[in-house]
């Protein structure tokens, strides 16, 4: 009895440790502690006064050197539109501190073609993230997004990429893929466009969202009838990284950078 009992609770251990084939608990925390050390909060102020607030992704730094600056990739309809707003970031990692930071648009793209925005955050050189090859967007791979529903808390999603271009093969030419958008089945809330999507089991950075379909549901009390509008799961519009890179690109952020 006695010699049986150590090699039952090394079994107990080794079921717990790999389960399914999946990586230990341990390590799959490290891809989420990691990923959020990338993601920070934007807010976006007139005269003192919130007038909206999102998500965004660390996605290069200072060198070595030069003056310290981190650029933050967030959804541009943000700021799109607000020429005397303020904008500020809180960067979630725990060497970047906790104080929110005036930082500056370098770039805003359009929101009907590419809903992205960089900001330049000087003073501080967080860590980037590891954008993914285009060729690992596919369908059925397992992600997760981190972000702030509702300008609030910080909050992780959990899915699979639920949408792909038509004829989405990752090496046919984009013109027959019907461009590079891609939906993942993550319901998400206001507050998370331009949060990172990210492989679940790298870290990587896979797109950032866009925004989200929604659903009218009709609903009536005892003097009148009215309606609230819920996220639709599955739908959930991402900004693929084959555009972020080439939106970098044009940015000026080098490529060793990405």
């Amino acid at each position: 009895m006695l010699l049986a009992l150590p090699v039952l609770v090394w079994g107990a251990a080794g079921c717990a440790a790999l389960v399914g084939g999946r990586e230990e608990p341990a390590g799959r925390q490290a891809v989420i502690d990691r990923i959020v050390s990338t993601t920070a909060k934007v807010v976006v102020e007139r005269s003192a006064e919130r007038v909206a607030s999102g998500s965004g992704v660390v996605v290069a730094s200072s060198a070595p050197g030069d003056e310290a600056a981190t650029f933050v990739l967030t959804a541009a309809h943000l700021i799109q539109g607000k020429p005397d707003a303020a904008v500020y970031v809180r960067f979630t990692g725990t060497t970047a501190g906790r104080d929110r930071l005036l930082a500056r648009v370098v770039r805003c793209g359009n929101v009907d073609s590419l809903d992205l925005a960089l900001l330049r955050v000087p003073g501080v050189a967080v860590a980037p993230v590891s954008l993914a090859d285009p060729a690992e967007v596919r369908l059925g791979e397992e992600i997760l997004i981190v972000g702030f529903p509702w300008g609030k808390r910080l909050a992780l999603f959990g899915g699979i990429v639920s949408q792909v271009p038509p004829g989405g093969a990752p090496d046919s030419p984009a013109e027959a893929r019907g461009g590079p958008s891609v939906m993942v089945d993550a319901s998400v809330g206001n507050g998370v466009s331009g949060g990172g999507v990210y492989q679940e089991a790298t870290g990587r950075l896979l797109g950032v969202v866009e925004g989200y379909r929604t659903a009218s549901v009709a609903l009536k009390d005892r003097t009148q009838t009215f309606s609230l509008k819920v996220p639709m799961p599955g739908e959930t519009f991402v900004i693929a990284v084959e555009q972020i890179r080439e939106f970098l690109k044009e940015s000026g952020i080098p490529a060793e950078a990405q």
